[in-house]
């Protein structure tokens, strides 16, 4: 509890039992607080940064109609300006001057459905930028260059998505929240590296990364890991790593939703959050404990997490993406809640109406053949599925490709199937965290097609419901560590 305030005895009890990070990797948005913390809270919120002039390219200038949907831009700044002196570890302001947007995320507050979403903006997507001389597409980090009025504008022009709120943040506060909750565990099914960002991880497993290790962790954009015994470059790129970030937004919320019960974290927490980000100018302490108010209760695993679909594209000499219409915006009527009316009744039974961008998939390689599972994430992933890692299998020798579904995700592994030449098996599989679906590639795996609008009936899919077991395999090894 902060030092200048004292509540009065169980008052303290009545904070958040939940905390959510509205979360691109750099900041903890979206401090919630019962209306027993509110006067904390307001004096807390009135310590953060404030950036003005964004008026003119919010929606309604900034204000809120109270119970309607929100869409808050969250941009995670690589900035060294505010580095202690002495860290060097990301390179310092000299050697790394000015700033830009090493992430991108909208977050999308429903309170009427008390739904929360949040979609990846790649920021080597290539768009017309708003307000620019030239109507050739560039990388969509340089409207940030320009100023977030100039992402703002560039978002609504491009994408379609009107921002109510902006929030910036920088390297101190993703760092800090996660150490103010004390780590974050992640599943490596593979050694994994990069020897630009820092990236060490040499025994698979559950690992626990402290602020320093989860910065060289989400910002890895030459991220390598074993395949076969060898080191290969991941092939999925930006896009492996906005996987990559939204994996782990997803475990610092989980995390913080239990160290949050504390009020000394909790106070770490906001503490951090209050010193490291900032806002624009009429996102005001009511806007907040309003959110928190509706999402108090928000389960971590609720919170959806979005990909834009691309395809690569070349800008002169450098390598850009482009969006892949129409499921682009297919993903994007998602996102703001216009999903168009499901089937009539009567109609056939099709193949699953899930955006793939919904589904969270590992891939190993079960065949043995060289690359195969980085082949198949890079297909999956160009495909609009998330991605969450890759590696080899616990054995060779798989024909058939296996999916393995999580409880309740049956409908998502139907929809890989359908994607997947050469056929799978398919089969629940109650050990797994972290993910919806890991795909186990087979000798018959033929590679990744979108399917025919008709679709493969669902009746066509022959699921094994032994939780946990996979043909050929030992119980044991089908199970996923805990974490």
């Amino acid at each position: 509890m902060a030092p200048e305030e004292v509540l009065p005895a169980g008052r303290a009890r009545r904070w958040p039992r939940r905390v959510l990070i509205g979360a691109n990797v750099f900041v903890a948005l979206v401090l919630l607080a019962t209306a027993g913390g509110y006067w904390y809270l307001k004096r807390q919120v009135a310590k953060i940064g404030v950036v003005p002039g964004l008026c003119s390219v919010l929606r309604d200038c900034g204000g809120d109609d109270r119970g309607q949907p929100m869409n808050v831009l969250l941009v995670g700044s690589d900035s060294r300006a505010d580095l202690a002196p002495g860290d060097r570890r990301f390179g310092t302001a000299n050697q790394v001057g000015g700033q830009r947007s090493d992430t991108i995320l909208v977050l999308h507050a429903d309170p009427r459905q008390r739904k929360a979403s949040i979609l990846s903006i790649p920021r080597d997507l290539a768009v017309p930028i708003a307000g620019s001389r030239s109507d050739q597409p560039q990388r969509i980090n340089t409207a940030f260059e320009q100023g977030p009025e100039a992402l703002i504008a560039t978002i609504k022009q491009s994408l379609g998505i009107d921002i109510d709120h902006y929030a910036q943040v920088d390297f101190n506060g993703f760092r800090g929240v996660v150490d103010a909750v004390g780590g974050v565990t992640v599943y490596f099914p593979s050694p994994v590296r990069d020897n630009v960002s820092g990236l060490s991880v040499k025994t698979p497993g559950c690992v626990e990364l402290d602020g320093n290790r989860a910065l060289s962790y989400v910002r890895s954009r030459e991220y390598e890991y074993v395949e076969n015994g060898r080191w290969r470059v991941d092939p999925t790129g930006d896009l492996g790593r906005i996987s990559r970030q939204q994996d782990f937004i997803r475990r610092v919320i989980r995390k913080a939703s239990q160290a949050g019960r504390n009020p000394v974290t909790l106070d770490s927490l906001v503490d951090t959050s209050v010193k490291n980000v900032k806002l624009d100018e009429r996102f005001s302490t009511a806007d907040i404990i309003s959110l928190s108010r509706r999402f108090k209760s928000l389960e971590p695993d609720s919170v959806e997490m979005l990909s834009l679909p691309t395809m690569d594209a070349r800008l002169g000499d450098a390598a850009v993406l482009r969006l892949k219409q129409p499921d682009a915006r297919r993903v994007i009527d998602h996102f703001l809640g216009k999903d168009p009316p499901p089937p009539a009744p009567g109609s056939p039974q099709v193949v699953p109406d899930i955006s793939p961008s919904r589904v969270r998939v590992r891939v190993l390689n079960g065949s043995g053949a060289e690359g195969q599972a980085g082949q198949a994430a890079q297909a999956l992933q160009s495909s609009g599925f998330i991605l969450a890692g890759t590696g080899d299998a616990e054995k060779e020798g798989y024909t058939d490709s296996v999916i393995r579904y999580g409880r309740g995700q049956e409908d998502k592994a139907m929809l890989l199937k359908a994607y997947l030449g050469g056929g799978a098996q398919v089969e629940q599989d109650d050990t797994l965290r972290g993910v919806d679906l890991v795909l186990v590639t087979g000798s018959a795996f033929t590679g990744v097609q979108a399917p025919d609008k008709a679709g493969a009936t669902t009746s066509s899919t022959t699921t094994t419901t032994t939780p946990g077991v996979t043909p050929g395999k030992s119980k044991a090894a089908a199970t996923e560590p805990p974490c």
